[in-house]
């Protein structure tokens, strides 16, 4: 194995990709990619055949929303670059012992494969789309609250071990990819599963996972910072909103988000014949769901539609005007746009929690993320909700899953149970 990188990324962002006529292998405006796989088809003879399959694989099953695309490309793509430059063999040809050290691989890939932020694969020059010198396969998750030290990254990569989820993840795509290749007749069998039985890395955990949420205070001091900001700067009545949204109508970023496949607008909120007011969404899995509307966060909406100059009252269903606005052009917002609006309001609320004293309760707000806010705003209404209701708001399959991630009185009253043991004896 070298002892440097020497890989490159081989498919574009969903919007490029999106591009690619079906029955085009490689893109006219990113050269670098065929240059490369012609390369490694010198000495994997197969790399080119591995590509176009792969190609026709993430066209497939990653047409429908961005989020699946990135998933199943980030997977198939690490794995080429590995089956080409590390094994040296097509991706048909590998044997179980090779797609164990692959799995060994994953587990605690080599520094160089690493970086210390997400970069974008490529980025536009002098009209051709170029390859990113930054981007690598795998992405070490530096805690907020830590970017801003001085952080010895080396040696944070050379520490570096893989997530039970991000295993997961790398055995559901693979395990879908084979059974995908051997649909076409490309592979002749798929022995992942086999692979994943035995595999010393995956811990069967019996535990429950603690919600990543704000606590009352924080969320206090959140929302009337916000609203401070708002008063202050007519513009922040946008992230008054943001927040308000994720918060109170349990949203995924995504679902406020503009994206190829939707575009959230004023039209989305709607009254049923009793007046009841919801809100459309489009979610995960492309599901659609409706959210119901609390009489609380009308006056939010009212605030923020007069700020951007939109009739007063609620908005009817005809409207088009985009969900969230950009302050210059035309268009909704992306995630990334979104989240830096929200990282503000954070960061805000941050200042004013150690202003006032609560320094050690400030510091998890380095560590929240947007998807805080959904979980915030589901785990203080549990109690007081039908959990059927409360699926069904969240766009949960089943109840079952609610109960996992938000109902844990059990758990809590271990914990009661277990303050009570004793060190000494009686």
């Amino acid at each position: 194995m070298p002892d440097h990188f020497n890989a490159q990324p081989l498919f574009d962002s969903h919007r490029y990709f999106q591009q690619l006529h079906k029955n085009q292998v490689y893109s006219d405006d990113n050269p670098n990619v065929q240059t490369f796989v012609e390369q490694a088809s010198l000495t994997v003879p197969d790399a080119e055949d591995d590509f176009r399959f792969t190609k026709e694989f993430l066209q497939s099953k990653g047409r429908r929303n961005e989020a699946t695309y990135n998933l199943f490309r980030g997977e198939t793509e690490k794995f080429l670059l590995w089956a080409w430059l590390i094994c040296k063999k097509s991706v048909v040809h590998l044997k179980r012992r090779d797609l164990e050290s692959y799995i060994d691989f994953v587990h605690k890939p080599p520094h160089y494969w690493i970086s210390d932020n997400v970069y974008r694969r490529f980025e536009n020059r002098n009209g051709i789309r170029d390859i990113n010198p930054d981007w690598r396969p795998f992405t070490i998750k530096i805690p907020k609250a830590q970017r801003l030290d001085e952080i010895n990254f080396k040696q944070k990569k050379m520490n570096y071990q893989c997530s039970q989820d991000a295993m997961k993840a790398t055995f559901s795509v693979l395990n879908v990819y084979y059974d995908y290749l051997v649909s076409e007749d490309y592979a002749f069998g798929n022995a992942i599963a086999s692979v994943k039985k035995d595999c010393p890395y995956l811990i069967k955990d019996a535990s429950f996972t603690e919600v990543k949420r704000l606590s009352s205070l924080q969320w206090d001091y959140i929302l009337e910072s916000t609203i401070k900001m708002a008063n202050e700067n007519s513009d922040h009545h946008r992230t008054l909103f943001i927040i308000a949204m994720l918060k109170t109508l349990y949203l995924r970023i995504s679902e406020l988000s503009d994206r190829s496949n939707w575009s959230p607008v004023m039209g989305n909120f709607w009254q049923d014949k009793d007046k009841n007011h919801w809100f459309k969404v489009f979610g995960k899995g492309s599901k659609q769901r409706d959210v119901s509307v609390p009489d609380s966060f009308l006056a939010y909406l009212e605030q923020y539609r007069l700020s951007r100059g939109l009739p007063s009252g609620y908005p009817l269903s005809s409207e088009t005007d985009p969900l969230v606005h950009k302050l210059k052009g035309s268009g909704g917002m992306t995630s990334r746009q979104l989240r830096r609006i929200v990282q503000q309001a954070f960061d805000y609320a941050y200042q004013q929690m150690v202003n006032e004293g609560f320094k050690a309760e400030a510091q998890t707000l380095k560590e929240a993320t947007t998807h805080w806010l959904r979980h915030t705003g589901a785990s203080m209404d549990i109690d007081s909700r039908p959990l059927k209701h409360m699926a069904d708001e969240l766009g949960h399959a089943s109840m079952g899953t609610t109960d996992r991630i938000y109902v844990q009185s059990d758990h809590l009253e271990r914990a009661k149970s277990g303050k009570k043991r004793m060190i000494e004896s009686k």
